[in-house]
């Protein structure tokens, strides 16, 4: 909608990468959201942050290296993202199931690994940011309502819990359309590693809404990534 609003030039090429994008950020998400009904939040959201690794790889595939500051801040936020999902105390485990969480994490975590190498192809191709994330939103609802079908689970209306769904939707498209812009003038592997420290937020959250306690290595991993966003910018 905001697309047709500002008026930016429609491009098939970029909007069919988007809808690519959407099809692994939609599965992605739904592996994300089961890994976090039946394992930890402070274990899977940092563990689904590892997808970061995808674009990097293809960066250095692609001849575009960062900088060794650059690289040595990224090492640094990706230690942070493994410190960050260690258990808050020894011997603590998802209540639920650990060994599918685990999984869940990991097929989440390429899903959005090549969700963002998708929505930078189709900035690439030259189409405005804001048709690209269209795209994306339009291949991300079609693969959950194919979901849905083959499994045959009705979506009744989330009621009271509308308002706040409906800012989870807006906060999300917002965030992909800065990751879009930021990858038109910054290297994919510095731009998505960056952006795959949202953990540390949910890290926070999970101890002030649902008491999961911070053990020291995960203070020390906060403190990781932000000497390795130091540490990137300077690169």
């Amino acid at each position: 909608m905001l697309g047709l609003v500002v008026g930016p030039p429609l491009e098939a090429e970029g909007i069919a990468w988007g809808a690519l994008a959407g099809v692994f950020g939609g599965s992605a998400l739904m592996l994300f959201y089961r890994g976090l009904a039946v394992g930890m939040m402070s274990i899977v959201a940092p563990l689904s942050a590892c997808g970061a690794a995808v674009p990097v790889a293809i960066s250095f595939l692609l001849g575009r290296a960062p900088s060794p500051t650059a690289l040595a801040g990224m090492a640094a936020a990706m230690l942070a993202v493994v410190l960050v999902s260690l258990p808050s105390e020894p011997g603590q485990h998802p209540a639920g199931r650990p060994g599918l969480a685990l999984l869940l994490a990991l097929g989440a975590a390429t899903g959005f690994g090549l969700f963002f190498v998708f929505l930078d192809r189709g900035s690439a191709a030259g189409t405005q940011p804001l048709w690209v994330v269209g795209g994306a939103r339009a291949g991300s609802m079609a693969t959950l309502g194919l979901i849905a079908l083959v499994g045959r689970r009705s979506a009744p209306w989330p009621g009271t819990a509308f308002g706040p769904i409906a800012l989870i939707g807006i906060t999300d498209t917002t965030a992909n359309v800065l990751f879009t812009y930021a990858t038109v003038g910054g290297n994919l592997g510095v731009v998505a590693v960056l952006g795959s420290l949202y953990p540390l937020a949910t890290v926070a959250l999970a101890g002030v809404v649902l008491g999961e306690r911070l053990a020291r290595r995960q203070a020390l991993g906060v403190a990781a990534a932000l000497g390795g966003v130091a540490l990137i910018a300077l690169g």
